[in-house]
């Protein structure tokens, strides 16, 4: 027998050094069996085989990618007594030799659980078998109509898809068609995401550890509920002083601002490098003069405090801090939508930011008036909005060492002039976690984050934007090459190329004195890897929460 044995080995290693790596995979429906989820059952597998399939680019943000060759499988499932239905798609490359062997779950924005085409196509791009879902309603960004039923009751099942089970579902579902079309399962499996993709992945990491090797979250909206409600702190800030601070007076002190901290990292570069370190206080520049729409304007005590006060965040009538805000020197046009005419008439408008309040808080009510909402209502309607939805919504635990038990690892950033979610959201948490797993040593281990000063959400600003932190993090997953810096890259005014090292947390930039101030050789991380805790007096009200 052991001839024969010897024999059927031989045959079977020529078979495999023979196989056509570039043959095409037959992309058939009967091909595939029903993927196991738990809770779930599936309605329908369809299948397309695309070939030259195009996706058009989004200007700054997305390339182009053309000659697309994959396997299109969309699986239909409903979650028995809910009455949904959700689609997850998953792309395969056509042929094994454009598959790296890995698989990529991708993330959502804004209201949609996941961006589907947008996602998959730079991750297939990139070798990936990769995944997305609808979460069951429509894909609108900024639309949460699909959260209320048609009585106005809220759509639980759907916002359970949203915040947390269709993430695990498509999981699930691209994995084992991964594992089908190729006759292996995938070597090393990937969450990538940003905004509301950002917060996916810490949910992934925080309520299903076992699922993914490594996790890049990207701007994360760790508490969503809350950051939603903070886009209504300025409105309120300036209807209770009965003042209205224009866009153009905002972004005059933002320029204040990077005029005085800019230098503060050694070099004068258009960013500031540590915002934490930089002392900015607008009530400085009190009877300072400034020209908006042709006006001159003196700097009055009333405007510089709701400049103040916007920056401090959203604070209780009794003093607590509930909710970090934006960094002094970013942009807050996102939040305030006011205007200055020629005589000099401030106009504050509706910003349309009212998405949560006013469609799953108030049932789409239309007697709601951003521009009428007073310190008890606002309030009133903060704890009605943690309360009811930031137990299905957040990924703020500050446990994570299930993930860290089961090997995964998590690379997160965060610009430090994102003009949508604070960064120090981020920032609080990882303190959160040192605090409750063992400090910051002990976090790095499975947990790390790098802040990119002058970057805006997601992308864009002055500063340098990470050029491939996913590649970053697989080299960490797959050889234990654990990353101190994270390549970034961005063209300043004048279109020249500036590169970065990006510090890990708490780690700042600074130039070294000597040397192009464009490269990233120039340029040393400073500081301990352990951040100065705070003094229990000095601790805010969410961070003993």
């Amino acid at each position: 027998m052991a001839p024969l044995l010897f024999l059927l080995q031989l045959w079977a290693t020529v078979e495999a050094a023979t196989t056509d790596n570039t043959k095409t995979i037959p992309c058939e429906a009967s091909s595939f069996i029903d993927p196991v989820v738990p809770g779930a059952r599936i309605i329908s597998i369809t299948t397309e085989e695309r070939r030259n399939f195009d996706i058009p680019g989004v200007p700054k943000l997305l390339e182009p990618m053309y000659d697309l060759n994959f396997c299109d499988v969309q699986v239909y499932l409903t979650h028995p007594g809910t009455n949904d239905k959700v689609l997850v798609k998953t792309w395969l490359p056509l042929t094994p030799d454009l598959w790296n062997d890995r698989f990529q779950a991708t993330g959502g924005g804004g209201w949609a659980t996941g961006l589907l085409d947008l996602a998959l196509g730079p991750a297939l791009a990139s070798g990936y078998a990769a995944s997305s879902t609808d979460g069951g309603h429509p894909v609108d960004y900024f639309n949460a109509d699909w959260t209320l039923n048609d009585d106005k009751t809220v759509n639980w099942d759907l916002l359970q898809n949203f915040g947390t089970r269709s993430l695990a579902d498509l999981i699930y579902v691209g994995k084992s068609l991964t594992e089908q079309y190729y006759g292996q399962q995938p070597r090393y499996s990937y969450w990538n995401g940003c905004s509301q993709g950002g917060r996916q992945g810490y949910a992934v990491a925080q309520r299903y550890p076992d699922l993914i090797d490594g996790v890049l979250a990207v701007a994360p909206a760790l508490r969503f509920p809350a950051v939603t409600m903070s886009f209504l702190w300025p409105n309120l800030v300036m209807k209770e002083t009965g003042t209205v601070v224009s866009n153009c007076e905002f972004n005059w002190f933002a320029s204040k601002a990077l005029e005085e901290c800019d230098i503060l990292d050694g070099a004068k570069d258009g960013v500031i490098g540590d915002p934490e370190a930089c002392t900015f206080d607008p009530r400085r520049l009190v009877g300072q003069k400034l020209e908006c729409s042709g006006v001159e304007i003196e700097v009055t005590e009333t405007m510089a405090e709701v400049v103040y006060r916007v920056h401090e965040g959203p604070s209780t009538p009794f003093g607590a801090k509930v909710f970090p805000s934006l960094t002094y020197g970013t942009s807050f046009s996102t939040f305030v939508n006011a205007t200055t005419n020629p005589d000099g008439i401030r106009t504050l408008n509706d910003p349309g930011l009212d998405v949560f309040a006013r469609t799953i808080l108030l049932k789409k009510s239309d007697k709601f008036d951003i521009s009428k909402l007073t310190s008890t209502e606002f309030w009133s309607l903060w704890v009605q909005t943690n309360e009811d939805y930031g137990w299905i919504m957040d990924a703020d635990n500050s446990d994570m060492s299930a993930f860290r038990d089961a090997g995964g690892k998590l690379l997160s950033w965060h610009g430090t002039n994102d003009d949508v979610i604070p960064h120090m959201t981020t920032v609080k948490h990882r303190q959160r976690v040192e605090r409750e797993l063992g400090g910051a040593k002990a976090v790095d281990e499975f947990f790390r984050l790098f802040l990119a000063p002058g970057v805006k959400h997601c992308a864009f600003g002055n500063g340098a934007v990470p050029k491939d932190p996913l590649e970053t993090l697989r080299g960490w997953v797959e050889k234990g090459e654990a990353p101190d810096t994270l390549t970034a890259e961005t063209k300043n005014e004048n279109n020249e190329i500036v590169t970065r090292d990006l510090c890990r947390y708490p780690r700042t930039s600074r130039y070294l004195g000597v040397g192009d101030v464009n490269r990233a050789s120039s340029w040393t991380c400073e500081g301990s890897d352990e951040k100065e805790e705070p003094s229990m007096e000095k601790k805010t009200f969410r961070d003993e929460l």
